[in-house]
């Protein structure tokens, strides 16, 4: 078994975060319903959001982002 080190769960957060981004602004880009649109736009926003900070901890733990 390996042994992962916490900037290597940062990095798989990160990648997780910003692949959820990518997601949530294909699908509001494809639905026709504005209101559901907008919901997976703010959803994109916050991934976004999160994979910044994300990114903040990994550059605090000597990684590279």
């Amino acid at each position: 078994m390996s042994n992962f080190s916490d900037l290597d769960m940062l990095y798989d957060y990160d990648k997780d975060c910003s692949t959820a981004a990518m997601g949530y602004i294909t699908l509001g880009t494809k639905v026709s319903n504005e209101e559901l649109s907008h919901k997976y736009l703010q959803l994109a926003n916050e991934a976004g959001k999160v994979s910044g900070q994300i990114r903040k901890l990994i550059e605090k733990t000597g990684g590279i982002s």
